[in-house]
């Protein structure tokens, strides 16, 4: 404490400095501020808090951008420079239908079409240079062994150093868009090969009737049984050309001329048609026909369908097999409809995958220059007007191979309930001389199975 010395006021004012400035003394710290306050942080502590924020909102965009390539519907996906597989969304799963567990850790390859083979190792040779692959449609292959058409876009990965370490890849699946685009394009084809039929029916006419006015001629004339039978065949046959031709390949609409008929009927008369090839190639014939009512059906048009589809199968036993053909009362699981379904199978080479999901379309033939690919696709116009259904089983293992196809027939209204127990003589085009009501024809039977790969069903 300091004593004040009135008698000396310079004392006194020297005295009040120094107690001022002991006054500041004592608001001195020796602990910082910051520390005594308790509410501001240190330097390394700020540090640290705007570090752990930006991790955290790193954080949040990486899971944020991980949801939106997760969520894609798009595949998104990526590959090291070796072109193995390192990452993969449920949209790659959907559209190329690996599991992230089947295609992790392997080579990208496995996506390559046969077609496309080298598109993997060019794609790679560029992200190598650093370059990308903008909007590049190409096909890719499904888990199940099928094509997609995708259209690819392919972009390099770098790291921190701007090393590239592999590619990322976005794939939009097209393939729904191409088939648009290729119906649209068979559309054309259909429209134009319509017209063209339609001139040829009309220039066809004049023969057609010519050559029915000669044989009715004929048919009053005396022949021997066999050349009548023969007659009788070739009537038969200049009828079904003359409908093939006022029906213009199917695209005719409607169907005149249904009537009552025994299918086992229609059924005969089809593999009567190819009684030459049947010989040629040492063909089996298995009849198996179950009681079954009168059909209401356009005689004409089922015979067509079954026609090509007897064809079919001798072109898949050029050295031999069984045809069989059978005939049975049946209910469509699916709707619950009684009707009939006829069954042609055989016991040849039998069809891809790939061939069977394109069995049906309009030009898909794998014969080259002797196949039109409308055979098939006619025949399912024809049992679509019939109200039916049409479907094919095919195995090409080398143990149990060859091809089924089943059609089924619903029971219309105007079908008559009268029973049918064997084919009639309506149509007396029987194979070997005989009326065929057996279940096999043994005239033409063969044990030997096909011992060399055959061209039918690898094509439509």
């Amino acid at each position: 404490m300091f004593i004040l010395d009135r008698a000396n006021p310079r004392a006194a004012a020297t005295a009040d400095a120094g107690s001022r400035n002991t006054s500041k003394k004592a608001t001195t710290f020796d602990e910082p501020l910051w520390q005594l306050a308790g509410v501001v942080e240190s330097p390394e502590e700020a540090r640290n808090t705007r570090e752990a924020a930006f991790e955290r909102k790193a954080g949040e965009t990486l899971a944020l951008l991980a949801a939106i390539v997760e969520s894609s519907d798009d595949a998104i996906l990526s590959n090291d420079l070796n072109g193995t597989v390192t990452s993969w969304n449920k949209g790659a799963q959907h559209i190329f239908g690996y599991t992230p567990e089947e295609i992790l850790g392997r080579p990208i390859s496995m996506l390559a079409s046969e077609s496309c083979q080298d598109d993997w190792a060019r794609c790679l040779e560029k992200i190598r240079r650093g370059e990308r692959v903008d909007h590049y449609e190409t096909l890719r292959r499904h888990k199940d062994g099928s094509d997609i058409a995708v259209s690819l876009t392919v972009s390099p990965i770098r790291d921190s150093s701007g090393t590239i370490i592999g590619s990322s890849k976005v794939a939009r699946d097209i393939t729904a868009t191409r088939q648009a685009e290729q119906a649209l394009r068979n559309a054309d084809k259909l429209a134009m090969a319509g017209r063209m039929a339609a001139s040829i029916a009309h220039e066809i006419n004049n023969p057609l009737e010519a050559i029915t006015n000669l044989l009715f001629l004929l048919e009053h004339e005396p022949l021997p049984e066999q050349a009548r039978r023969y007659l009788t065949l070739a009537q038969h046959e200049l009828t079904r050309v003359s409908h093939i031709a006022s029906q213009t390949l199917g695209f005719f609409r409607g169907a005149p001329g249904s009537t009552t008929t025994p299918l086992s009927d229609v059924v005969d008369s089809a593999i009567s048609l190819h009684i030459g090839r049947l010989s040629t190639c040492n063909v089996a014939v298995e009849k198996n026909y179950a009681p079954t009512p009168a059909f209401f059906c356009n005689q004409g048009e089922l015979r067509q369908v079954l026609v090509n589809l007897v064809a079919n199968a001798l072109d898949a036993m050029p050295h031999g097999g069984r045809l069989i053909a059978r005939v049975r009362p049946a209910v469509d699981p699916a709707t619950s409809t009684h009707g009939v379904r006829v069954v042609i199978a055989d016991t040849g080479i039998g069809m891809s995958s790939r061939t069977q999901r394109a069995l049906f379309e309009p030009f898909y033939t794998t014969k080259g220059a002797t196949g039109t690919g409308l055979g098939l696709w006619v025949s399912s116009q024809i049992i679509a007007r019939h109200q039916g259904r049409i479907r094919v089983k095919s195995s090409q293992s080398p143990d149990r191979h060859g091809t089924v196809f089943s059609i089924f027939l619903p029971n219309l209204p105007e079908a008559s309930g009268s029973p049918c127990q064997a084919p009639s003589q309506q149509l007396p085009l029987p194979i070997d001389g005989r009326q065929a009501t057996s279940h096999e024809d043994e005239s033409r039977h063969t044990p030997a199975q096909p011992d060399q790969q055959s061209t039918a069903y690898t094509a439509a």
